[in-house]
């Protein structure tokens, strides 16, 4: 028979589990596996599931169901804690009693109406408790109770099932502190919130509008009004390359991005485009009445993606279309497909590896050529073309993505610039 031992913990308020007891609980996850989540802060302490945590580092089971609850006081992680073990622990008359004379003795201030609910007890059994510790002295007569007032836990919520998880989410937490949404959340929402949140840190200066002729000029611009904004002539680029927004608002606008690529590029141009899955057939119809298609390439990575709903179908490619302005004649060879093993995305949320970027812009430009991009994001393409000898010329309507794009391109260039000095 196993020794059950008191595990220390400021939210174990409940009573050991009798031996036989645990010992069943220990077969159980033995051959079952958790079936209730273990609940924690965003600490790594334990507010439920104590005995449950003891069995899984006896048996070596390393990957634990897990609630995270973020946010939430002290207080609120013992109530938590109350209401978890009393729904299915069987608790006698006398344990209750003694439960209820613990949290009277640490907050006497607390309604019976409330620490009733919190305990599953009734108003009369807090009241009785409650006059046997006054008349003890062992808690005050107060003239007013804290009532619950509507109380509630706004604390993040999150499910793992993993311990590399949890280790993530702690992380995610961590980062993002009172600002974390408090409601259920899964992992990649709240990395993503935690990337965000990194980002706008990382938002410094101002805005600076670009040198006439510099090499690579970035603008706050729509892709509809950067010709007039960058002065852009008409079939003056060699290639288009960009990554568009992969939702339906910006599909909408794939007819007039077309005529935008149509009207700039020079004749045997190439209108290289990075689209959602489920933009293909809308892109191709709108592209088409432009432009001339000319093969669908992609780029791929290995691990779980995005999933389509309600196919089911997990997401590892980006589908690149490539169009021309009038023939297009090869005399090289291209790839149609580029697998990366790197993800970017510490400037933009849909922010490209910079070597899938290069990939494309070094099969269809060459050196010398005007490269633009009508939605440059974190300007990954205005990257690869300063570092492959090409002109770029871009813009995008998000104010601080140009702002870090800009910021980025002159740190890259001050690493340069030390490199020549120190070589």
């Amino acid at each position: 028979m196993s020794q059950v031992t008191k595990i220390a913990t400021p939210f174990q308020l409940m009573p050991d589990l009798p031996s036989w007891e645990y010992d069943a609980l220990r077969e159980s996850i033995k051959q079952h596996g958790v079936i209730v989540p273990v609940v924690k802060d965003e600490h790594g302490t334990i507010i439920d599931g104590h005995h449950r945590d003891r069995a899984c580092h006896e048996l070596k089971i390393k990957d634990v169901p897990t609630i995270t609850l973020a946010g939430l006081t002290d207080e609120q992680k013992r109530d938590q804690a109350l209401i978890l073990n009393l729904v299915r622990r069987k608790i006698s008359r006398k344990q209750m009693r003694a439960i209820i004379a613990s949290e009277l003795r640490r907050s006497p201030d607390v309604s019976n109406q409330w620490l009733a609910e919190i305990v599953g007890s009734t108003d009369k059994t807090i009241q009785s408790v409650r006059k046997e510790l006054i008349t003890a002295s062992e808690i005050p007569i107060l003239d007013a109770y804290r009532a619950k007032d509507g109380k509630r836990y706004p604390a993040t919520r999150l499910y793992t099932e993993r311990a590399k998880q949890v280790d993530r989410a702690r992380l995610a937490l961590a980062s993002l502190g009172d600002d974390a949404p408090r409601k259920p959340v899964s992992l990649k929402l709240l990395e993503r919130e935690a990337k965000k949140k990194e980002r706008a840190s990382q938002i410094r200066g101002r805005y600076l509008q670009p040198a006439e002729h510099a090499q690579v000029r970035l603008y706050h611009s729509s892709f509809q009004k950067l010709e007039s904004v960058a002065q852009i002539e008409a079939a003056s680029v060699d290639l288009v390359l960009t990554d568009v927004p992969y939702n339906r608002e910006f599909t909408k606008q794939f007819d007039d991005l077309a005529e935008f690529a149509a009207r700039i590029l020079k004749g045997g141009g190439i209108f290289c485009v990075y689209v959602g899955v489920i933009q293909v057939a809308d892109a191709i119809k709108s592209f088409t009445r432009h432009l001339d298609y000319q093969a669908t390439a992609f780029s791929s990575w290995q691990g779980v993606g995005p999933v389509i709903q309600p196919l089911q179908c997990v997401i590892q490619t980006t589908p690149i279309l490539i169009f021309s302005k009038g023939s297009w004649v090869r005399s090289t060879r291209w790839y149609n497909c580029f697998q990366n093993n790197s993800t970017e995305q510490d400037l933009h949320e849909w922010q490209k590896p910079l070597v899938d970027v290069e990939h494309w812009l070094l099969s269809f430009s060459e050196p010398g050529d005007l490269i633009c991009d009508p939605c440059a994001g974190s300007g990954t393409t205005a990257m690869a073309c300063h570092r492959n000898e090409r002109r770029f010329v871009g813009g995008d309507c998000d104010r601080d993505a140009i702002r870090l794009a800009q910021r980025r391109l002159s740190n890259e260039m001050t690493m340069k610039i030390e490199k020549v000095r120190k070589g």
